[in-house]
């Protein structure tokens, strides 16, 4: 089934009086022939030499010393092509447990075995070798999404075209070769610049790859599996039309991030000579950094303000909170039964609870709780089952939800100090250079204004800084520009103040060259810093930042790797123990959470009540029953029994197939704005229920003839509207003149997820649900706790009859501010 230009077909329209069809029954579509497995043979043997490349390099480490030298110096001497040239029996090569028997043979081929044995030579890291063989190969992916009309969109090679810079390894200041084949692998970028083969980058989620990859019939035949865990995952493509495939790179967020990649592609090149992979970029990053801050601002806005915002070491915070969470159920114990408690604890022997009871009473402050974590651990032990069979006594929880899409994961804890006010931290994970914008602009927008980033950086020699000291610098260099921090950090014993720290996207920026010129002006190099001293700019911006040293740029010895634990641990509890100390001057407590509206508290009921119900069919109730302000459980429960229960992926797989129609209309159409298109009110306000309603969708043609036009082209496909007629009625009309219904003007770029998006969004604004996107490409929703709604339908045009009209405004209740939010995120 396939739409014709709806364009050409109104141009047609005026001289002739002919049927319109898109999808025409004896229309074929292009499809893709599955390759044999012969043809991936070629990226399998790049993989095999990938991976005995990177075991020669860890060998010849973790051997050196132990065996002899010329053996060490040989086998760092063998390059990738020498590889290739030694004609390795290609199976062998694709097992890591016949290495060491192919390092052998290479040996005596040398002449190098003299006076030691094959079993001297035998690397025992068995781990190691297991993982490489689960890793360096091309595997099925279950990435999927379940689309049933096929695309009319032709033009494989949409985007931006990009012309890599030329990077030489010998210039890099790192081993780009040992880093490339551990993060990524350098055989895919060995084998499409041999074959002349286009490379993609993808930006967004799993999601909009697979959307993008569909829109063009395409279709995923491998994952490609690197060694290290890959943010960036990487896939083998085939589009119609093509003999062979290409190779896709997915979940990119940023501009520091695509160079990142796209610097991989020249330093991989082994054979020299120009660059013959096409590489093609998929999405815009300033669109889509400003939907992303425009959605965060929303989610901001909805939310409660935070006291501080903390940017950096989301796992190590949550380890503090999950230790004072402990202490606290301990405390209750304590209060309830103290005999009985101190009988307990004289198991822990005597210095462990004179520690003990020591923390317990805030003496030595955070820093030794943190120090000593280990004993409250196993004191929390030693009452797990007093705690199961009386759960009353465990505190409440300091995390109240956990936010995380492909780019951020962000969480608020709040807690009680001293003083027994609650501090509310809003707590944002580290990312990659450029992609903390959206999030940060979105924060700076919401006036929140407290801001601690905790990242790690490196430091340059001679600059008297080791691996593991806690910094913070004075300076953030943006470009040429050293910019002064406007703000005075807090004080921390131990930690170093000064110093001018250098933005770097990328560690394939850190060149020779580069390192002359950043050592000459700064101290330290890092990747996110510059961005946010540039957003966290104004007079009232309390932005601060700390850094961990990582490594000494240039040293081969001095990384994290090699920095003591003690001092590294010891560095990151004294920052941590100074931010609980600021905000919570002593033990933090957990508050109980009180409704801050009586909107709030029927939902909480509502949710609450329905908690073994899917998430979609709770926002369905509570949008049904929030009018009720006396509202009851035994009305909800009655509620829940008395209508068609759905789940989640009912209710969205739905949404999709009538996305899929608006989205292929929309192409038809070059030109944007060229229609509106029409919805049930209910879908907006949540009240929609998939199993029991129809969703009435309308297209607003511009004219008459247009509205012919589009009637045409919906019968020629009725076959397909048939399936979707249990769950929704589509037509076309010139005027909406029905007060059940809204619309908007359709957005410059669709996609099937476009009424999915309109749900969400809404459902946020109403209720706080919003949409995640899983691993597979499927679509999850879940509940953040907004203690603010917004009026959803402000986003949408709505019949006179709808609502009274708004002065300034030609449609009645529309906003246009709330519109122009919506089509930035749509």
């Amino acid at each position: 089934m396939k739409f014709t230009s709806l364009l050409l077909i109104l141009s047609l329209f005026i001289t002739s009086c002919s049927s319109v069809q898109f999808g025409k029954p004896g229309m074929a579509i292009p499809s893709v022939e599955r390759l044999p497995a012969s043809s991936v043979e070629e990226i399998a043997y790049y993989l095999s030499v990938d991976k005995f490349k990177y075991y020669l390099n860890e060998y010849s480490v973790a051997q050196e010393g132990k065996i002899p030298e010329p053996i060490i110096k040989y086998l760092r001497s063998v390059e990738v092509q020498d590889i290739m040239k030694m004609n390795l029996d290609t199976e062998a090569l694709k097992d890591a447990n016949n290495y060491d028997k192919i390092i052998w043979d290479l040996l005596k081929d040398e002449k190098l075995t003299d006076g030691v044995t094959q079993t001297q030579l035998k690397w025992g890291y068995n781990f190691f070798k297991t993982k490489l063989n689960e890793a360096f190969n091309l595997a099925p992916s279950k990435l999927d999404i379940a689309l049933t009309l096929p695309s009319t969109s032709t033009d494989i090679n949409a985007g931006t075209v990009l012309n890599p810079e030329i990077l030489a390894p010998e210039d890099m200041t790192l081993d780009s070769g040992h880093y490339i084949s551990n993060r990524t692998t350098r055989a895919i970028f060995w084998e499409a610049n041999e074959n002349n083969r286009p490379i993609e980058f993808h930006l967004g989620d799993s999601r909009e790859f697979l959307k993008e990859l569909k829109d063009k019939n395409g279709e995923l035949l491998y994952e490609v599996k690197p060694f290290a865990k890959n943010y960036n995952k990487i896939y083998i493509i085939q589009y119609p039309g093509e003999k062979t495939y290409r190779y896709a790179i997915t979940n990119i967020g940023g501009q520091d991030r695509l160079d990142h990649l796209t610097h991989q592609i020249s330093l991989s090149n082994f054979s020299g000579g120009k660059l013959k992979s096409k590489v093609i970029v998929k999405g815009d990053i300033k669109k889509f950094h400003a939907a992303k801050a425009e959605e965060h601002a929303m989610q901001l806005r909805l939310l409660p303000k935070a006291d501080r915002v903390i940017i950096g070491q989301k796992e190590s915070i949550d380890g503090k909170f999950n230790i004072f969470w402990k202490m606290g159920a301990l405390k209750n114990y304590y209060q309830s039964n103290r005999a009985a408690f101190e009988k307990k604890v004289e198991s822990l022997g005597t210095k462990e609870r004179e520690k003990f009871f020591m923390m317990m009473n805030s003496v030595g402050g955070h820093e030794a709780i943190f120090k000593d974590k280990k004993i409250i651990e196993d004191a929390y032990a030693l009452f797990e089952t007093e705690f199961t069979k009386d759960p009353s006594m465990l505190p409440g929880k300091f995390k109240l939800y956990n936010y995380d899409n492909f780019t951020i994961e962000m969480c608020d804890y709040v807690f009680e100090g001293n003083d027994g006010k609650p501090v509310r931290w809003r707590v944002v994970s580290n990312v990659w250079g450029d992609e903390v914008i959206p999030i940060a602009q979105a924060l700076k927008n919401t006036g929140h204004t407290n801001v601690t980033y905790m990242g790690t950086a490196g430091a340059f020699a001679n600059k008297e800084y080791k691996v593991g000291d806690l910094v913070s610098p004075a300076k953030v260099r943006d470009g040429e520009a050293a910019l002064q921090m406007m703000s005075q950090p807090m004080k921390i014993e131990g930690a170093k103040y000064g110093g001018t720290v250098e933005h770097v996207g990328s560690p394939f920026e850190e060149s020779h060259a580069w390192l002359a010129k950043a050592q000459a002006r700064s101290e330290f190099v890092e990747v996110e810093t510059s961005y946010l001293r540039r957003i966290f700019n104004g007079p009232k911006d309390n932005l601060e930042i700390f850094l961990l040293i990582s490594d000494i740029l240039g040293s081969e010895t001095e990384t994290l790797a090699h920095a003591t634990s003690s001092k590294r641990k010891n560095s990151q509890n004294k920052l941590l123990a100074k931010l609980f100390e600021r905000d919570s001057k002593g033990i933090p407590a957990a508050t109980k959470y009180t409704p801050p509206t009586q909107l709030e508290g029927i939902k909480n009921l509502v949710l609450r009540t329905l908690e073994k119900k899917t998430p979609a069919f709770r926002y369905y109730a509570y949008s049904s029953l929030k009018g009720n302000k006396n509202l009851t459980q035994q009305e909800i429960l009655a509620f829940a029994e008395k209508k068609a229960s759905f789940t989640d992926s009912f209710l969205l797989d739905r949404l999709v197939k009538i996305g899929e129609v608006i989205h292929e209309m929309k192409k038809s159409y070059p030109e944007a704005g060229e229609f509106e298109v029409a919805f049930s009110k209910s879908l907006v306000e949540g009240t929609w229920n998939p199993k029991e309603d129809k969703l009435a969708v309308t297209f607003k043609a511009k004219s008459p003839q247009s509205e012919k036009v589009m009637k045409e082209a919906l019968k020629e496909n009725q076959a397909f509207l048939d399936k979707m007629k249990a769950f929704a009625v589509i037509d076309v009309k010139t005027a909406i003149d029905d007060p059940s219904m809204v619309w908007l003007k359709v957005p410059e770029k669709t996609d099937p997820d476009f009424l999915v998006k309109i749900y969400s969004l809404s459902g946020f604004k109403n209720a706080g649900l919003y949409k995640n996107v899983t691993y597979n490409g499927n679509v999850t929703l879940d509940f953040l706790p907004t203690s603010q709604t917004e009026n959803a339908l402000e986003a949408f045009y709505q019949g006179k009859g709808a609502v009274p009209a708004v002065k300034g405004l030609d449609v009645g209740g529309t906003c246009m501010e709330a519109m122009s939010r919506l089509m930035k995120i749509l």
